[in-house]
């Protein structure tokens, strides 16, 4: 029985979804993870055996790449209901299985409003970006993250346990004994899992981190009387910074982010509707500065609603 769901448009980010449930199934057991173009035989129902997998599964996975929702000659392709990937996700919703967004080849979370009314919940779904030139933390992360104990709601075996042999089809072992190629893999596994944790652990503490990267959170309350609690995820290289950051409770991707000399600063991008087909974009800026063990934010909104949409907040580690 399949683990992981992972929902996709070939044309958008098959090859991501290749690697991804490759990566997953090392970490969890082959078989763990259902893909439609190698677990839906020739003649099958597809559509029969989507709406089983899913109702069997404990997450879905739903790849977003930069052509997730790219149009068609009739229209916006989630516009239409036979739509396969629609279809996927308005099924996993109504199973209330778990959904996580997974942003891949540099694309943003879409808008609730970009969305079909039946899957626009998963617009408010936290979501994990896997970068290709970090792809291997970034999955190791993501892995870490399925497998821990109520964080995403959906737990997983961890790897080399009955329960996760049995879910990947392996035959029982004798006297609790593997064979030489099993241990081998186990003895990769555990060192890949030692230098990726080697690897965070400096991160948090390098030279151009300075103890930034990683994930903080903190109650922000907007200037137009709303309040929320935020996530926000760090990852910086070489000085730049990168990410996701809650706003409004949407986690959205960083832009123009940065270290400076006592914090960081970054942008982030929201689409707003005026009526009368006035639509605009909306730059909300944060500039942070570190003070131990939180980080002391002055948002800008940006919202034009207000003369002054300045915010005052304090995230800190979980």
């Amino acid at each position: 029985m399949s683990l992981l769901f992972v929902s996709y448009r070939r044309n958008d980010s098959a090859g991501h979804a290749g690697r991804l449930t490759d990566a997953l199934e090392l970490r969890f057991g082959e078989g763990s993870v259902f893909r439609d173009v190698d677990d839906i035989a020739p003649g099958e129902n597809f559509e029969h055996v989507i709406q089983t997998r899913i109702s069997q599964v404990r997450g879905v996975l739903v790849l977003i790449g930069p052509r997730w929702l790219e149009p068609t000659e009739t229209g916006p392709r989630l516009g239409h209901a036979d739509d396969f990937v629609r279809r996927e996700i308005e099924l996993a919703l109504a199973s209330d299985t778990p959904i996580v967004p997974v942003l891949v080849g540099g694309a943003t979370m879409p808008e609730p409003s970009m969305l079909p009314p039946s899957i626009r919940e998963v617009a408010t779904r936290q979501a994990v970006v896997l970068r290709d030139a970090s792809w291997k933390i970034d999955v190791a992360l993501l892995a870490d993250a399925l497998a821990g104990p109520g964080v995403l709601g959906i737990e997983l075996p961890q790897p080399g346990s009955p329960e996760q042999r049995r879910s990947a089809g392996e035959a029982p072992t004798v006297g609790g004994r593997h064979g030489p190629g099993r241990v081998f893999a186990l003895l990769c596994a555990t060192f890949a899992v030692a230098v990726v944790a080697w690897l965070l652990a400096g991160s948090a503490t390098n030279e151009d981190g300075d103890g930034v990267a990683g994930v903080w959170s903190g109650t922000v309350d907007y200037p137009w009387g709303v309040t929320r609690e935020e996530r926000f995820e760090f990852v910086v290289e070489g000085g730049e910074l990168s990410g996701r950051a809650g706003f409004l409770g949407v986690p959205r991707a960083i832009e123009a982010g940065r270290l400076t000399d006592d914090g960081l600063q970054f942008e982030l991008r929201t689409r707003a509707d005026y009526g009368a087909g006035d639509e605009r974009i909306l730059v909300h800026r944060y500039r942070g500065v570190r003070a131990g063990d939180e980080i002391r934010f002055r948002l800008d909104a940006g919202s034009g609603l207000q003369a002054a949409d300045q915010v005052s907040f304090i995230v800190r580690r979980p």
